[in-house]
């Protein structure tokens, strides 16, 4: 297993892929006329052969999924790769993106509450300090994250004032974004639960395969959308140019290393953890925005960021103290075995707990 410190430095720089792929998105392809639709289904093609690659370097081969197996990557698919994107696409079209920003925070609750209610994860042992600092460390970033987001998208409420949208549609957006935060949990759960805590799974040591071949999956559902949705053929091949930085970046950081760093990390800690660090995503994109597209930071997006990180403190401690509990129940456990050496050719072997006879 890998040092904890290496993989919560790796979900950092996930969040830091994905904040900072909002801010290139923005700088370099807010103007242009494509598709985001397609945008997504050249995202995701140009993944998956980047990610079979990886896997043939890092794992030595390509494990190819047998028919039992092939149910398992649809679904991981079409939750983590296809609903997740397209549901916060039409959460965008059905409200706006500052609505859809807000929801984003709710990705570790969603996935807390899933892990315990389905007993992926035991429930939080509230009689320890331990267990209190996970809960409330995940609800403290996910308001600080709500925080920034309304404090950094009000002042362009305005913009939406005079919207003709009527409730309906709006309530329509809020099922689909609710659906995308939803996916993401739900993603992660079944990759937790079917490959990486099951025993005879021989998938789990390959995160890199899993990822790809989900995003094989995932491709083809949002190329059935694309055909659905798309309903002018010249769009399928309009590419302009201001997109080539931006769908190189989600090619290969927002989707090849975030989402491999994203099943690596699932491989090595809790699923509720893997998503405790989402809330930094509006952090970084925040920070970044100031230095990159030069929005000024507010006086609550401080208070909403100064939340995650005590949040996320109050997480990593309360991970780390459960790591030394069980390396110190470890420790008892085989101190509590004695042993004894059955003949001078034979090793020492176990003879059980030691126990105090009384002396007549």
């Amino acid at each position: 297993m890998a040092s904890i410190w290496v993989v919560w430095l790796a979900l950092v720089v996930v969040q830091l892929g994905f904040g900072a792929y909002g801010v290139i998105v923005s700088k370099f392809a807010k103007e242009n006329k494509a598709d985001p639709l397609i945008f997504s289904l050249i995202r995701d093609a140009g993944c998956f052969p980047v990610l079979l690659l990886a896997a043939f370097v890092s794992e030595r081969r390509i494990q190819i999924p047998s028919l039992r197996e092939l149910p398992l990557f649809i679904i991981l698919g079409l939750t983590g790769m296809f609903g997740n994107q397209l549901l916060y696409l039409l959460g965008i079209y059905y409200t706006n993106a500052n609505i859809a920003s807000i929801f984003q925070p709710a990705i570790p609750v969603w996935t807390a509450l899933l892990a315990i209610m389905v007993r992926i994860e035991p429930f939080p042992d509230f009689r320890t300090l331990r267990g209190w600092a996970k809960s409330l460390g995940i609800l403290l970033a996910a308001v600080g994250a709500v925080v920034m987001t309304v404090e950094k998208k009000s002042g362009q409420a305005s913009d939406h004032s005079g919207s003709s949208s009527s409730g309906s549609v709006h309530f329509a957006g809020y099922v689909f974004l609710l659906g995308n935060t939803l996916s993401m949990a739900v993603y992660i759960l079944l990759q937790k639960k079917f490959i990486f805590d099951k025993d005879d799974s021989c998938w789990k040591t390959k995160p890199v395969t899993v990822t790809a071949w989900s995003y094989l999956f995932g491709t083809m559902f949002m190329a059935l959308a694309s055909l659905y949705y798309v309903n002018k053929p010249e769009k399928f091949t309009y590419f302009p140019r201001e997109e080539v930085y931006p769908i190189l970046y989600a090619i290969f950081i927002a989707s090849g290393l975030c989402y491999l760093l994203i099943s690596w990390c699932n491989m090595q800690i809790s699923a509720s953890l893997v998503t405790a660090t989402w809330p930094l995503q509006v952090l970084f994109c925040a920070i970044l925005s100031y230095f990159v597209l030069g929005e000024v930071l507010k006086t609550l997006e401080y208070v909403g960021g100064v939340c995650i990180l005590i949040g996320l403190m109050a997480v990593v401690w309360s991970n780390f103290s459960e790591e030394n509990r069980r390396a110190d129940e470890e420790e008892d456990l085989n101190n509590s075995y004695g042993y004894v050496k059955v003949s001078q050719y034979d090793d020492f072997v176990a003879e059980g707990p030691r126990e105090e006879k009384g002396v007549n």
